[in-house]
């Protein structure tokens, strides 16, 4: 009888440890999940939606991130932008509307041609987002430009400019490349490692313009 009981009362003690252990391992590796889901977000930038980098590998600078296309050429010279009987996207809009001459106290490139900046919030507000755009706040615009994988520099001569690496001055055949990435596809957004884009053009300058006839011969034809 005593060992009866004392074979019951080790078989309880094996089964309550190995409970235990599987208990460990399981909260060890959801907490292993959490803290590679927080340092994820981290690198994601918050969780903005951005635009896919090529490689997602760190560079030196001045490019860190970033992904040089000036150099790519159309591949499809004869497929337009923006299709006929189509209405243009986001970039489409953004190219021709940065050509316009009465706006470049409201929203102009920025010198290198690889970002823009909205130089006068109120008055792009008042006249530009209605007549472009399909909401009327300035806040909706800059959802939709990060919704379209802009990104926002954060310091510098270039803070609050908006760049992607396909949106380019004088290159809008580049646009054909842009898409609305998933929450699923995003990059890592270091404010640490902002490429600087005076440099890189430097390296690789971009056209200075393009007359507002072939923007809309290539844009919205």
């Amino acid at each position: 009888s005593t060992s009866a009981e004392e074979n019951k009362q080790s078989k309880k003690s094996s089964t309550s440890d190995n409970a235990g252990m599987a208990s460990s391992s399981a909260s060890d590796k959801s907490s292993s999940n959490a803290t590679s889901a927080n340092d994820s977000n981290i690198n994601n930038g918050g969780g903005i939606a951005v635009a896919e980098s090529e490689t997602g590998v760190l560079r030196p600078a001045p490019y860190f991130y970033y992904v040089d296309h000036s150099q790519e050429e159309d591949e499809e010279p004869l497929t337009p932008v923006t299709p006929s009987a189509r209405v243009p996207n986001f970039p489409a809009k953004m190219h021709a509307l940065l050509m316009r001459e009465d706006l470049k106290g409201v929203i102009c490139w920025m010198p290198h041609g690889r970002a823009f900046k909205i130089v006068n919030p109120r008055d792009f507000e008042l006249r530009v987002i209605p007549t472009y755009f399909e909401h009327s706040k300035i806040s909706s615009f800059v959802r939709q430009a990060q919704g379209w994988g802009f990104r926002k520099l954060t310091k510098g001569r270039e803070r609050h400019a908006f760049y992607n690496e396909y949106f380019l001055r004088g290159l809008p055949h580049l646009c054909k490349k842009m898409t609305r990435p998933s929450l699923t596809k995003k990059v890592i957004c270091d404010p640490d490692h902002e490429p600087d884009l005076f440099r890189i053009s430097m390296e690789h300058p971009v056209p200075e313009s393009i007359s507002l006839d072939d923007i809309n011969d290539t844009v919205l034809e």
